[in-house]
């Protein structure tokens, strides 16, 4: 277990154990592992306060972590929407998951480039 607590004789590093725990939640997103992923940054945020850099990058890990979910969402929406003989009420709620998929998907792709634009690195 990682936390950014006090340990007996040795000042924490908030920066390295958050880091830590970005690794974490990096390698979990590599593995497409997403609630893991998104319990790391959850505990980075809860763990680490005063780690500002690594809480920084943890906002951009986690709009890609949800980017992800949303994606993944829409392809299963996509599959749904090709199968043949769906009823009209089938194929309408197959269509509006689509559309709000494809929304969610849009929304994290611009949320991240608006997160990327507005990142800065703090002094130590």
């Amino acid at each position: 277990m990682i936390s950014c607590g006090e340990r007996q004789g040795t000042a924490p590093n908030p920066e390295v154990e958050g880091q830590q725990w970005l690794s974490k939640a990096r390698t979990a997103l590599s593995d497409s592992d997403l609630v893991k992923a998104s319990a790391a940054i959850d505990s980075l945020r809860s763990q680490c306060a005063e780690a500002f850099n690594a809480r920084e990058e943890g906002i951009l890990l986690l709009d890609s972590i949800e980017l992800a979910e949303a994606r993944r969402q829409l392809a299963d929406a996509q599959k749904a929407a090709a199968q043949q003989g769906l009823d009209i009420y089938a194929r309408d709620s197959v269509d509006t998951q689509l559309d709000r998929f494809a929304t969610k998907v849009r929304f994290y792709e611009k949320k991240l480039k608006h997160d990327i634009a507005g990142f800065r690195q703090h002094e130590q």
